[in-house]
């Protein structure tokens, strides 16, 4: 659970903003932290006394850099690090869950089918972790996290830093309970070693005790060394291969792709947790959800009198529209008597919640209007009849992926509805792929049902042999002919990959940056066709994130809108104005591009601002977007924001505009944390 920051805990290091204490660990403290773009992230800074010693540093930077370089589902991935200066940190990805370790202590043994999903989660772990050359050594009941969808490894190499700056420290003031018998003679570690350590917290899980007993020191490596492990408990299925697992010499030990063949097939049918644990996972999310609730932006709160101020009122803030590109001095031309005159107003209309404590991803309006849909964390998709009127019915249909995210939704021609999503494992059938994503098209008509969402085809996006990043981008062509997936790839940033609506034959796989080493946060995060269709817009994140654009004719790239500077996903949406000709991005701040000649002339805020979506109005120069607690809609011919709004109890997540650009909608959640979709009259 998290705990509350302490007085002299610092609030803010390096843009993440600390919401709570996480735990303690060899290397420092642990907390929960926001990411200027909003994401939760776990943030271990590593204590003073450690941060100040030459050769730690320099082993510190060395394991960073290996721990980077590993992609793996059931790897804990980092975003962010800091190798140089005071204090030395990492963030890695925030999994609510307990520890393997607690878990046992709270509520005892695993069952036997979790047992056998936990074998495989923390093999293929390894697996990822081998792969690359490097090794965990420090795999530990503590270093296991149980989340919803499978256990997550952490800290892996980190824990050891310290030990391979100072070789001379001996193996017993390192715990030992799950140390193999090589590393307490020699302090020599290989894949087997982990191997090892696989096999003790198999026997962990499924025993509530240590292979070797639960004391440490002298007598604990004794007995690693010289006795065979206590098995009394393990689950017949289960024992000669924790046995295997624990042989005292290396090369008897089962390989890892033994190990995961031998566990296949457990006959699990349901969610791996048990209840008593699943219910911890919900309540650290719910607590990590509430921590990071935004405070209501002071920006909702200020009033721009007129021209005169507007500039002067925006400028502290860093909500101002400069020039980008050439960098041109002074200000941009306000369009004269193009700019709006009249006041413009976000009215209330109604906000329709999903019926469940579950995160609102995505939302989209029908090119007539009359429906609106949104994805959820929880795998549904919710269509509403006349998101406008008052009496409006919703149709919950539950996509085809066993309650998978949803990771985003898009309408397009003739009512089309197309949604992502990532494909769920199948533990009972052998299927261990991780990445795997599906895309489904709906016809969506006035008499849509919960049963007859008629559908028109559905496809997968194959393994990459990836951790996904967030978002999933999914978009359809104005003619409803194509559909696109915005996803993670193997040896480059990202990729997008293209089908035709009517066959479901995949017609181009476009590859962002082929042969850039990923990182964790790597991958394609939106995705947008322009009014004619034929450009296809495509964000990405990287150290210096952007903007692909391909010609949708031949799939050819035409050009690289760039950034030098982004948070930490990169530009994670994206939309055309109504007649093509500007495109906007978010990247924590917002872009603007001229499509004409390429090139940025404008952003709003700045990284640090933390905007995360923006959708443009019919007009091309009515822009809104979430920022804090709310909404807010600007206007980018004269750079003056014309209204906002507060949002929820949670802010605003994504926003969408209306066709004919009447309405706005953005995600949020209710004051009972239900997820839910808010919507405003424009004007």
């Amino acid at each position: 659970m998290v705990q509350a920051l302490k007085a002299a805990d610092p609030r803010e290091i390096a843009g993440y903003q600390l919401l709570g204490r996480l735990g303690q660990g060899r290397l420092g403290e642990v907390f929960l932290a926001r990411s200027r773009g909003g994401r939760l992230v776990a943030l271990r800074v590593v204590a003073p006394e450690l941060g100040a010693d030459q050769r730690f540093r320099d082993r510190f930077r060395e394991t960073v850099t290996a721990v980077r370089e590993v992609s793996g589902f059931y790897v804990a991935q980092v975003v962010d690090a800091a190798t140089v200066g005071n204090p030395l940190w990492l963030a890695g990805a925030y999994i609510p869950g307990p520890s393997l370790a607690e878990a046992v202590a709270t509520h005892g043994p695993l069952p036997y089918e979790a047992v056998g999903v936990l074998g495989v989660g923390l093999t293929e772990a390894l697996e990822a972790i081998h792969a690359v050359g490097h090794l965990h050594r420090d795999l530990t009941p503590g270093n296991v996290i149980l989340a919803g969808d499978g256990p997550r490894v952490t800290d892996f190499a980190l824990a050891h830093a310290w030990d391979d700056a100072h070789p001379s420290r001996t193996v017993a003031a390192v715990p030992s309970s799950f140390l193999a018998p090589e590393q307490v003679r020699s302090g020599v570690t290989g894949p087997a070693s982990d191997v090892f350590a696989l096999g003790g917290l198999l026997v962990f899980a499924a025993t509530g005790n240590p292979p070797f007993g639960r004391d440490g020191g002298s007598a604990a490596l004794h007995r690693i060394v010289a006795e065979d492990p206590d098995l009394s408990g393990v689950p017949a299925p289960l024992r000669e291969l924790a046995g295997a697992c624990l042989a005292k010499d290396p090369a008897e030990r089962p390989s890892l792709q033994e190990i995961r063949r031998r566990l296949t097939g457990t006959g699990l049918t349901g969610p791996w947790l048990p209840p008593s644990l699943a219910g911890m996972v919900v309540e650290r999310q719910e607590d990590a959800d509430a921590r990071n609730r935004p405070r209501p932006s002071r920006r909702a709160l200020l009033t721009l009198a007129g021209a005169g101020t507007a500039a002067a009122v925006a400028v502290p803030l860093g909500l101002w529209l400069r020039p980008g590109g050439d960098h041109a001095s002074g200000r941009r031309d306000s369009g004269g008597a193009g700019g709006r005159t009249a006041e413009v107003k976000l009215t209330p209309v109604r906000t329709m919640g999903v019926g469940a404590q579950s995160d609102v991803f995505a939302v989209s309006f029908s090119p007539d209007n009359a429906f609106l849909a949104s994805g959820t964390e929880q795998g549904q998709i919710n269509v509403f009849r006349d998101p406008g009127g008052l009496g409006a019915d919703a149709v919950r249909n539950v996509a085809p992926a066993k309650k998978s995210p949803i990771g985003s939704v898009a309408f397009g021609h003739g009512n089309l509805l197309a949604a992502s999503y990532m494909l769920p494992l199948d533990v009972s059938a052998g299927d261990f792929t991780a990445d795997r994503i599906g895309v489904s098209v709906w016809q969506v008509t006035p008499s849509t049902t919960i049963a007859n969402f008629k559908d028109v085809v559905s496809v997968v996006s194959g393994d990459e042999g990836t951790t996904l990043s967030p978002g999933n981008a999914v978009a359809l062509s104005p003619d409803g002919r194509l559909v696109a997936l915005g996803r993670s790839g193997k040896d480059c940033i990202g990729k997008v990959q293209v089908w035709e609506v009517g066959s479901g034959k995949r017609v181009a796989t476009l590859v962002v940056r082929a042969g850039t080493v990923r990182k964790a946060s790597t991958s394609v995060m939106s995705l947008a066709f322009s009014p004619d269709g034929r450009v296809l817009a495509a964000g990405y994140g990287m150290d210096k994130a952007g903007v692909q654009l391909w010609d949708t004719a031949s799939f050819t790239p035409t050009a690289t809108l760039a950034l030098d500077s982004t948070e930490t996903y990169g530009v994670v949406c994206l939309a055309f104005s109504a007649d093509g000709r500007t495109l906007v991005g978010t990247y924590g701040g917002i872009a603007v591009w001229d499509m004409g000649s390429h090139r940025l002339t404008a952003t709003l805020g700045s990284t640090a601002s933390g905007y995360q979506s923006v959708a443009l109005g019919p007009d091309g120069t009515t822009l809104a977007t979430a920022a804090g607690g709310g909404v807010e809609l600007w206007d980018l011919s004269t750079r003056k924001q014309l209204a906002s709004a507060v949002a929820g109890r949670s802010g605003a997540g994504e926003v969408a505009f209306s066709p004919d650009g009447k309405m706005l909608a953005a995600t949020t959640k209710t004051t009972d944390l239900l997820g839910a979709v808010q919507v405003w009259k424009v004007g």
